[in-house]
């Protein structure tokens, strides 16, 4: 029996899908996000008048606008740059330098990939085998070469920890026929506060925070969203309504709430369906939600997974909000279960934080005052059972048998 394509076209919700591609589509107007726009273009306004750059941190969680504010704003400020060049005859050169720093751990890593974006292909440097001298050496060598004004994007600069050598050496750039300012973006609220003093004072000069999005304002971005890339017919005010109440319940993500709705769609067209339905974004959300937790516990290390199995025992147990010297019993237990040596408790805060880092938990800082003194307690930030789900998908750590 012969069968035909397994392709289906006869429902397509989508007018473009990729609209819905938090990652590779820009909107041509940015919303609900007014305030950040005109403190950030304030703060980068002295390039416009060829005067020397501020340098700016930006602050806020994952999915709250920070690198969409800032392309859109970059790709502004060249536009004007241009236009003001052929309208006055003024030589503003400006060169801008995006670096996602997800996958670098150390500001050696970081200032090799600066060094070869400046350079060609052919006189790339390696990552090992150079003294650190060298390379900032180097590094100022290209810039002054450069010329002109260059703006150096660090994304996700908090991945390097308290080791902030690079930007103490960009914040004092040995230059002399360029000038360099800073744009850095962390999803952490409290990497400021772990940088050195000197680093601090230098590169803080401008600090922008992006807070999570409210219900409505999720629900104003969603709505441009499917302006943009639903049948007019295929969505409605309740389904919106929903994806963006259930992204603000959670994170406040805009991200989150896109997925949500591209899954709603996703869903509607398998089932043949006319129209996006709540029933639709409730499953959507499950899907969207077991995907992005089974993807953040991939990324994880082994005694990173073990600290997220203690901290999902812990909360299975009605035991959080937990203290570390209670949650690190629990974590022995899984190291035992997984016969490896448990890591130090100052070790395990380290993997604590990086979950609250990437959204799956939550640190509380308490002051108990002279009798209790300050001390952390750490929740669980995502829904237990999704974390079961994943581990179990992944085959990673067994958490339904662990008890403290």
């Amino acid at each position: 029996m012969t069968r035909g394509s397994p392709f289906t076209t006869s429902q397509n919700i989508f007018t473009d899908r990729d609209v819905f591609d938090v990652e590779g589509f820009q909107p041509a107007e940015l919303i609900e996000r007014e305030d950040q726009i005109d403190e950030y273009a304030s703060a980068l306004e002295p390039v416009l008048n060829g005067w020397n750059p501020n340098n700016i941190f930006i602050y806020g969680k994952t999915g709250t606008g920070k690198t969409a504010t800032t392309q859109y704003l970059l790709e502004w400020l060249r536009k004007d740059i241009a236009e003001h060049t052929a309208e006055h005859g003024t030589d503003i050169d400006l060169s801008i330098i995006y670096l996602n720093c997800e996958a670098l751990t150390s500001s050696y890593q970081i200032a090799v990939e600066l060094l070869n974006e400046l350079r060609d292909e052919h006189n790339q440097v390696a990552t090992r085998g150079h003294a650190p001298s060298d390379i900032y050496n180097w590094l100022f060598e290209e810039l002054d070469a450069t010329g002109g004004v260059t703006l150096v994007v660090l994304d996700e600069i908090d991945n390097v920890g308290e080791d902030d050598t690079v930007l103490y050496k960009l914040a004092r750039p040995e230059i002399e026929d360029a000038t360099l300012g800073v744009i850095g973006i962390s999803n952490d609220f409290s990497f400021r506060d772990e940088l050195s003093a000197k680093v601090r004072d230098s590169l803080c000069e401008k600090e922008i925070l992006f807070p999570a999005y409210e219900s409505d304002e999720l629900r104003e971005i969603l709505r441009q969203r499917a302006e943009n890339g639903l049948r007019e017919d295929a969505y409605d005010n309740a389904s919106i309504a929903l994806s963006a109440a259930y992204a603000a319940q959670d994170k406040g993500s805009a991200r989150q709430a896109i997925d949500i709705m591209r899954e709603a769609g996703d869903i509607a067209r398998r089932e043949d369906a006319e129209t996006i339905t709540e029933a639709h974004v409730e499953a959507a959300k499950g899907i969207v939600e077991r995907g992005r937790v089974s993807e953040m516990i991939g990324g994880l290390s082994p005694h990173g997974k073990y600290a997220l199995h203690a901290l999902a025992t812990a909360d299975r147990e009605g035991e959080t909000p937990i203290r570390t010297k209670d949650l690190y019993e629990i974590y022995g237990i899984v190291c035992d279960q997984h016969a490896t040596d448990p890591l130090s408790d100052r070790a395990l805060r380290d993997h604590l934080s990086e979950l609250d880092l990437i959204g799956l938990a939550t640190i509380n800082r308490k002051n108990a005052g002279r009798a209790g003194g300050k001390y952390k307690q750490y929740e669980l930030d995502v829904n237990a059972e999704r974390v079961i789900e994943a581990f179990a998908t992944t085959d990673s750590v067994d958490v339904s048998s662990t008890s403290p």
